[in-house]
């Protein structure tokens, strides 16, 4: 059977994306080597047959030697990895699986990326050239969607709940469920300034108009075109080299995001950025927007990585303070009214001494009470 139908019959449970992916990146591989995709299998099993091993390493080295010339031109560690991924997952395919070292997986993607740090995230930020990859930056880092998702956002996927948080609804590209989640002020502010660029144009792009269907993220050069997961994985990819940043990939901003909300379930993390949920977690752990909401700005503060402005704090206690002190007037209120019922009833009913005993001392303490 011809091997490429052998291989996709056996990624019949990913993702169309990833199928896609995979296939995309092993013909830049076959092309590269000038060789087929059956030819590679034969090679393969004829080094399969030799009864000498250090003679079956011929398609490894090949391997190896490609990914040194991806890593020359300085393609991003994500490229590399979709390379040998896809490479090995061919092979496995057809039941010949490659001799391949810890140490050949990709420098910085060998063991999946490091979640990035608040100062690394200030300098990717900072690093970045254009408007709209620092709203990429910040928006996946206070969001936590994968780069396929965000690519997916239109300006009028955004809803306005106030004081500076956006929140927004779609389908997530590779699990098909729903992500409800938000944005706080730092993101806002950058995702403002982003829009009015775009809205103004340049001498080159005319104003933007109809913006409210196009998508977020959009080419520089075609705002009602799709940024798509790729681009930004490379300009993300291109932008971490330019920080300075080693071992991170634009995965770290949605490890950020994971490790830095702290909800009491993990069901509640899941609903905000698209992960699906357990079937005992859409029982029991499933929560309406509104309350996913107050649990995001509850939070907000463990996202930011700016001076955090401490006017949201402030505001936040002094109304909890206010809900506190109106529940404390109203006991004490209730007290005092049973307080003079007491009195009253002491002083209209004939009652023995241990009675009367009785009743002061619990008129003395709901006095206390009430203090």
């Amino acid at each position: 059977m011809n091997s490429l139908k052998v291989w996709d019959n056996s990624l019949a449970n990913r993702s169309e994306s990833t199928r896609t992916h995979y296939l995309h990146y092993f013909k830049k591989f076959v092309a590269w080597a000038g060789l087929s995709p059956d030819d590679l299998r034969d090679m393969k099993y004829r080094e399969d047959q030799e009864a000498r091993p250090w003679e079956r390493n011929r398609v490894e080295n090949l391997l190896r030697a490609y990914l040194k010339t991806l890593d020359e031109r300085n393609l991003t560690c994500s490229t590399q990895n979709m390379v040998y991924n896809s490479v090995r997952s061919f092979f496995e395919a057809q039941g010949m699986p490659l001799f391949l070292r810890r140490e050949d997986k990709p420098v910085g993607c060998a063991f999946g990326s490091k979640t990035l740090t608040r100062e690394e995230i200030r300098r990717l930020k900072n690093a970045a050239e254009h408007l709209r990859d620092k709203a990429l930056i910040m928006f996946l880092k206070d969001s936590g969607l994968r780069l396929s998702d965000a690519a997916k956002l239109k300006w009028s996927d955004f809803k306005d709940y106030g004081d500076g948080y956006l929140g927004f609804q779609i389908q997530t590209k590779k699990k098909k469920t729903k992500a409800r989640g938000f944005v706080g002020s730092e993101t806002t502010e950058i995702l403002k300034l982003y829009k009015e660029k775009r809205l103004q144009g340049t001498k080159k792009i005319p104003p933007e108009n109809d913006y409210d269907e196009h998508p977020v993220f959009s080419l520089l050069t075609d705002p009602a075109r799709v940024f798509n997961s790729n681009l930004m994985s490379a300009a993300l990819g291109s932008i971490v080299k330019l920080a300075g940043i080693e071992d991170a990939t634009p995965h770290g901003l949605r490890k950020y995001w994971e490790q830095n909300v702290h909800f009491d379930q993990i069901a509640y993390q899941k609903q905000l950025n698209g992960r699906a949920l357990t079937s005992v977690e859409r029982a029991y752990y499933w929560k309406e927007v509104e309350d996913l909401f107050e649990m995001y700005r509850g939070n907000y503060h463990n996202l930011t990585i700016e001076k955090q402005d401490f006017r949201e704090a402030e505001n936040r206690l002094r109304k909890d303070y206010e809900r506190e002190t109106k529940s404390l007037r109203k006991h004490i209120y209730e007290l005092e009214r049973k307080n003079d019922e007491l009195k009253t009833q002491l002083n209209d009913q004939k009652l023995t001494s241990e009675q009367v005993k009785a009743l002061l001392r619990r008129i003395e303490k709901l006095e206390k009470l009430a203090k």
